[in-house]
């Protein structure tokens, strides 16, 4: 994803920015009360106990935490520019494009991917074109994609996979996403569920070689 400049949040999107302000808020609560938690808890047991060790190991503790808290909070602050980048990329496209009326229907096919939906213009020179499809939400889920077929006003620089859109509801909740191949898309979810179906006999395989080696040594 390009960088946007850095320019006020399209009035559409300021509600997905607060969201993302309190979700932001929330994991750094969570964080440092997770770490607060886990050390007040190791001191309890070591002052507690009044061994030398447990007070060693105490500081050891307090040690491996420091680049931990410090990695995780440089994960935060990537996730929230990162976040913040898509907002203001999805503002750039609603400013530069023009809307387009068009029929968005889902198709039952979600997962953590995103949602698949038609696209059916309804006006100018693509309405009597194939459907296209799109992913809702293919990265970060803003707001819930609708279970009804329902017209929105569609911001895109064009219908082709890869491209960015936002869809704008008729009660005013944007839909992020961006335009897929069907195709293309079906025989990514067949990779995945393959690859998936590996892995978990791989794993099934080697904990029955385990168990049986375990049973023979004994």
């Amino acid at each position: 994803m390009t960088d946007v400049p850095n320019t006020p949040l399209h009035p559409s999107l300021r509600k997905l920015g607060a969201k993302q302000h309190r979700l932001m808020l929330l994991l750094n609560m969570l964080l440092f009360l997770t770490i607060c938690g886990g050390m007040i808890v190791m001191m309890a047991i070591a002052f507690s106990s009044g061994d030398l060790f447990n007070l060693l190991l105490l500081g050891v503790a307090g040690l491996v935490m420091m680049p931990v808290v410090a990695l995780l909070s440089w994960l935060l602050r990537y996730l929230d520019r990162w976040l913040s980048r898509h907002l203001d990329r999805a503002g750039q496209i609603m400013r530069e494009n023009q809307p387009l009326t068009v029929r968005l229907a889902p198709t039952k096919l979600a997962n953590r991917t995103g949602a698949l939906v038609t696209l059916h213009p309804m006006v100018g020179e693509q309405a009597h074109a194939d459907l296209f499809h799109a992913l809702i939400n293919p990265s970060f889920r803003w707001s819930h994609p609708p279970r009804q077929e329902t017209t929105v006003e569609l911001y895109c620089q064009e219908l082709k996979p890869g491209s960015e859109l936002v869809a704008l509801q008729a009660d005013g909740v944007p839909l992020l996403g961006k335009v897929v191949d069907r195709e293309a898309y079906d025989r990514q979810q067949r990779i995945l569920r393959i690859t998936a179906l590996v892995v978990l006999g791989t794993a099934l395989a080697g904990i029955l070689v385990f168990v049986g080696g375990i049973g023979q040594s004994n």
